[in-house]
């Protein structure tokens, strides 16, 4: 350097960065990868500037390959790669060499292994930063920027080399391994293969980091990818390998997936099955309305435009009340609602929220949106239809089993788009149809029917239960963007099944009707549907759509559902108590280390029951703030809806208010207003919207009732303001307050020892009691019984002390003679029992153990009807001494406690059932049916006790006494007025039943007969019985007052009103009689024989009656025709209803005039 040439000071600044550039990787590093890059190879003079290879080339390949593998990946750095960038090794080596081979080397070794050293190299090179921001250091920030874009220049390399067949020599390099059987692969092999998929998989992945405008990565993006994969046959490999996925290709599944979600992530379907016509008709229509958008916002800069727009302005508006506000801006001139709107913006409060820490807000992967060339959209058409009737159903079969199992190579990400591609997949399906069907109408010719068949795999059993519960899981941990793709694939469920239903195809009907029995018979799944929609905070907007889409969609097609089905049944989850949450957690855990899960399963069966489905319940879970929050804020992005997703809020808000009849939860300013600025305000919708006639209709007749409400309730102006709840709803639409039901508390359930279990002394069953709460870990609750029963013993001990003493002095005392008895000298207060804390209340409620062991020590509630709040007592009829047996017994079984024979204490213990007390069979003593009952008059009268009557059951009468009381009946009806001393007969009659009746109707004076065993009286009745049935057949004489059958005699007349029914008859075998006895005591005739009464009487005074005081029966027999009537009674029945006025229990004599009886003995057949 001369002297006179001037000296350059650098920069300090531009000093420091480049000192920086050159400190970001350790020199020596740098210096190592640099002469290995050098040594590689690279452009001949020799070879007209073409790439030539080093001496050692796949050396150099398998350096950089460990180096990458050593110091980035182990020591998590980026230093190599970064370096690798700099020396530009993807393009001016890697892809050289690549090129380089020709396609009649293919089965050549070196080259072959040349090419997969450098797929080695460019499969890491190229790999997805993942890392997240608390897990990134100062290098990864420092490299990570600038390897993006490096990877951008990679894939564009790539997709636009010279040679066109990168892609084509990688697939080459993983030819001879996939045409190996699995079965003879090694794990070199799978190793290649699994290599090319992870390369396409990144390539596929990689965009422009930064697109601007000189550099918009046109040549990276998505329709290039597309292109480039279907032009050098990588989309021909991802359908081979996906038909063949269940065979030979099972490891890789998951790639493969990736490869296709990330071609398909953002894509529309319908821009990809349009037809090239409809594609330049949609153009035009979106160039019409973007020029029409110009044109509106030009306007209206024209309006505003003055010779002042450069300045600001300040203007004020007088409101009604005289007052005056100021805004600022020309804009507020265009208008009057101009100026408002802008007056309320300044004044609108925004509700501070906290940080979105979760990233709640942030948009993802569902939010892009992404439009292909036509090229690329007939390529993409083409794969796509291929893979749904090849590839569709071994690929998602394979990855849902994968998902069940939880395999190792399976990610959280892979399932979130494993359910993203089924549902893009199904809507593309749909869509094809569609397409197909309109233009075969076109042609004019007929449906074609079309198997869903090729969809099968995620149309059974098995996907709705992976996905309902995968959908639980990531609701319950919150995972929204994932929740979302589950949500997808549900929604397009529904829609697919609801095609299927249409199809002419009977399987497919019969599959649609099964999926519909599976996906409704689930309650957790539909109460999952609502919660999701109840849910919704901050998540972004496609989330919000795909949430309103599948709650209106599921709650369409449950109702269109329950109306075909009349008898709609669903399995829901009982409401599990906290010990039987208890039991279930412990069996849980036993489960584990146990190889049986049969408890398991049993207590999964028992916390599960079918139920009847009624909708109009289920809807009515939609009918709450949080729900209508979701669709009015769904609404307020009205500006980027369609036709569709507007009107799908506006049927959601017309169901509320005209199915339901629930409009008051509508009324809502933060809705009135969203209306008025959807009609009328400056933003409003235009009146060729496709959804403009119906918004307009309903908002007129939503606004006419709510004005109507206003005038009818001047409150609800008050309640426009704030969220409505339960029961101010229920008091706005009804005018009266929601009454509450609140269930009564029952007590626990009184508890006995099992029949057959040997338990049977009272000592035992202490031991039993005190065995099961100890079993329970309840030996506190054991030790406060031996507590209470000790103190109740003292207590008791010292009363009966001080009373005996008291007797002793009033004894010797001046009065002795008037001493009184030990009964009346006083009895002992009750004991009440302390709980002493509010657990151990509750536990006398409800722990039947423990209520079990109180009432065999003695034990007892003060009222019968107990509640939580009732007290335990100690009666005063248990002695010290008793009191102390018990005492004994608990210190015993609690010290030492009893086993069973490897039976625990609970299972000897059941439910004990309710008593059932012994009934009577109320006789039939009248035929009369006219008048009110026996029952009525006595219920008239009041002859029941407190307790009440006990059940009558109708005696059992056989066909021929049915038969004889009709014709009773009949010759009763005939007669139409009864004569005066008949109705007295019949008067007295029923009063002496009702006297009687009264004595035994209650249950109070019934009892069982085991209860009043009696061994003298029974050794006594039946050596009675002995006696009478030795003396065979003995005559009786019936007494005249007792009401006989009206009975035809041999001429067929008719008896006179004396002769009654008053009991059911029975025919009886014929018994033979003398010639002279043929004359019936029931003809007429014989009654007005005045001779005949006198004969009677004579011989009423020298036949001896046969009286005794059992259960035989006497049968009167008649000869005066062949069918002869035969009557039943039991005599104590006769005895009583004989004289009703004489209390006496004597027997009473019953004669028979001119009769002859046979007494048949009760044990006779």
């Amino acid at each position: 350097m001369s002297r006179n040439e001037p000296v350059s000071i650098p920069d300090p600044e531009e000093a420091a960065v480049q000192a920086q550039n050159r400190d970001v990787v350790d020199p020596l590093i740098r210096a190592h990868i640099y002469s290995i890059c050098t040594a590689l190879g690279g452009a001949s003079v020799e070879e007209d500037g073409r790439y030539t290879l080093g001496d050692d080339a796949l050396a150099c390949l398998k350096d950089l390959r460990r180096w990458l593998k050593l110091y980035d990946e182990k020591l998590n750095r980026y230093d190599v790669a970064r370096c690798l960038s700099e020396m530009n090794l993807v393009g001016g080596d890697l892809l050289p060499i690549i090129a380089m081979w020709k396609e009649e080397d293919t089965m050549v070794k070196p080259i072959h292994r040349l090419t997969v050293a450098c797929i080695e190299l460019l499969t890491p090179l190229t790999w997805p930063f993942e890392k997240q921001n608390e897990q990134m250091t100062v290098n990864h920030h420092r490299h990570i920027p600038v390897l993006q874009h490096a990877q951008a220049r990679y894939k564009t390399a790539i997709l636009q080399h010279s040679s066109k067949k990168i892609l084509k020599d990688i697939i080459r390099a993983a030819l001879p391994a996939m045409a190996m059987p699995s079965y003879d692969r090694g794990a070199r092999d799978e190793g290649i293969i699994k290599l090319v998929l992870y390369t396409l998989r990144n390539i596929a992945i990689i965009e422009h980091p930064e697109p601007g405008e000189n550099e918009a990565g046109e040549e990276i993006n998505r329709s290039a990818t597309i292109t480039a994969y279907a032009e050098q046959n990588v989309l021909d490999l991802l359908l081979t390998i996906a038909s063949g996925i269940a065979d030979d290709f099972r490891a890789h599944d998951t790639v493969v997936m990736e490869v296709l979600y990330h071609l398909i992530k953002g894509l529309d379907v319908e821009a990809i099955f349009r037809s090239d016509g409809e594609e330049s008709e949609k153009r035009g229509n979106d160039l019409a309305q973007l020029l029409k958008r110009e044109d509106d916002l030009k306007r209206a800069a024209s309006r505003s435009s003055t010779r002042h727009n450069r300045f600001g302005s300040t203007i004020w508006m007088e409101r009604t009340d005289g007052t005056r506000s100021f805004v600022s801006g020309q804009d507020a001139l265009l208008t009057k609602d101009t100026g408002l709107e802008k007056l309320d913006k300044a004044k609108k409060w925004k509700k501070a929220r906290g940080a979105d820490k979760a990233g709640v807000s942030l948009k993802t992967e569902f939010d892009m949106t992404v439009s292909l060339t036509t090229g690329a959209k007939k390529h993409f058409r083409r794969f796509v239809e291929d893979f749904i009737d090849s590839g569709f159903n071994p690929l998602f079969e394979s990855i849902r089993r994968a998902i069940d199992r939880d395999v190792e190579r399976l990610l959280d990400s892979h399932v979130r788009q494993y359910f993203s591609l089924v549902a893009w997949l199904l809507e593309a399906e749909r869509v094809r149809r569609r397409i197909a069907a309109k233009d075969r109408k076109k042609k004019g010719l007929p449906a074609e029917e079309d198997s869903w068949a090729v969809v099968s795999a995620v149309l059974n059993q098995q996907f709705l239960i992976t996905l309902n519960r995968k959908m639980i899981e990531w609701f319950e941990m919150k995972q929204w963007t994932a929740l979302q793709a589950g949500m997808r694939c549900f929604t397009q469920i529904l829609y697919t099944v609801q095609e299927m239903a249409l199809s002419p195809i009977e399987d497919d009907q019969e599959i649609a009707e099964n999926i519909q029995n599976r996906l409704f018979y689930e309650e957790t799944t539909m109460d999952l549907i609502y919660n999701i929609c109840r849910s919704y905070t901050k998540q972004p907007f496609k989330w919000l759509d795909d949430c309103t889409e599948m709650a209106y969609v599921h709650l369409k097609l449950l109702e269109k559902y329950s109306q075909q089905h009349e008898h709609m049944f669903v399995r829901s989850r009982r409401r599990q108590s906290k010990k039987a949450k208890e039991k279930a957690a412990a069996l849980g855990e036993a489960a584990e280390h146990e190889e049986d899960d049969s408890e398991l399963v049993a207590a999964s069966k028992s916390a599960a029951a079918e139920r009847a489905f009624d909708f109009t319940k289920f809807e009515a879970k939609y009918l709450n703030q949080n729900c209508i929050n979701t669709f009015i804020a769904f609404l307020t992005y009205y500006q980027e809806l369609n036709a569709t997703q507007i009107m799908r809020a506006i049927k959601m808000f017309h169901r509320i208010s005209e199915k339901r009849k629930m409009e008051v939860l509508l009324y809502r300013l933060d809705l009135v207003n969203l209306l008025h600025r959807m009609m009328q305000g400056s933003a409003a919708l235009d009146r060729k919207h496709p959804a403009y006639k119906e918004v307009d209709q309903f908002t007129k007749h939503f606004l006419r009732k709510l004005f109507k409400k206003l005038e009818a309730e001047p409150a609800m102006y008050v309640e426009l303001l704030f969220t409505k709840l339960s029961s101010t709803t229920h008091y706005l639409q009804h005018g009266y307050t929601k009454e509450l039901h609140v269930a009564k508390p029952r007590a626990a359930a009184e508890l006995m020892i099992k029949p057959g279990s040997g338990v049977q002394s009272h000592s035992d069953q202490v031991g039993v009691g005190v065995a099961a709460l100890l079993d329970d870990n309840k030996s506190s609750d054991v030790e406060w019984l031996k507590d209470v029963i000790r103190k109740a013993v003292t207590e008791r001990k010292s009363f009966e002390d001080e009373s005996a003493a008291r007797l002793t002095l009033e004894a010797h005392g001046p009065s002795s003679e008037a001493a009184p008895s030990p009964t009346t000298a006083g009895t002992p207060p009750d004991i009440l029992i302390d709980p002493r804390t509010d657990e151990r209340a509750r536990a006398l409620f409800k722990d039947a153990v423990l209520r079990f062991l109180l009432k065999l020590v003695g034990c007892e509630p003060v009222e019968p009807n107990e509640t939580p709040e009732t007290k335990w007592l100690i009666p005063a009829r248990h002695t010290s001494q008793t009191l102390a047996e018990n005492l004994t017994l608990l210190q015993k079984f609690a010290n030492d406690p009893p086993t069973f024979d490897n039976t625990a204490a609970a299972d000897l213990l059941k439910r004990k059932l309710p008593s059932t007390t012994a009934r009577t069979r109320r006789p039939v003593l009248s035929s009369d049916s006219s008048g009110s009952s026996a029952d009525e008059e006595d219920e008239a009268t009041g002859l029941f006790e407190p307790g009440g009557p006990t059940s009558v059951h109708a005696p059992q009468r056989s066909k021929g006494a049915k038969r004889k009381r009709r014709l009773v009946v009949e010759a009763e009806a005939a007669n139409e007025e009864l004569s005066a001393l008949a109705l007295e007969k019949r008067r007295k009659r029923e009063e002496a039943e009702r006297l009687k009746l009264s004595k035994i109707k209650s249950d109070k004076f019934v009892h069982d007969s085991d209860d009043n065993s009696d061994v003298e009286g029974d050794e006594m009745f039946y050596a009675r019985e002995r006696e009478i049935r030795s003396l065979g057949p003995q005559p009786v004489v019936r007494p005249e007052k007792l009401p006989l059958v009206r009975g035809g005699g041999s001429d067929g007349e008719e008896g006179d009103g004396d002769g009654e029914r008053e009991a059911p008859t029975k025919r009886r075998k014929k018994v033979d009689k003398p010639e002279k006895e043929k004359k019936s005591i029931f003809n007429d005739d014989d009654s007005d024989d005045e001779g005949g009464r006198e004969r009677e009487r004579e011989r009423e005074s020298t036949i001896e009656p046969i009286t005794r005081k059992t259960g035989a029966v006497i049968i009167y027999s008649s000869s005066d025709s062949e069918k002869e009537d035969v009557v039943m009674r039991d005599v104590s029945v006769v005895d009583e209803a004989e004289d009703a006025d004489s209390e006496s229990e004597e027997d009473k004599p019953v004669a028979a005039r001119r009769r002859r009886a046979v007494v048949v003995d009760s044990d006779d057949e």
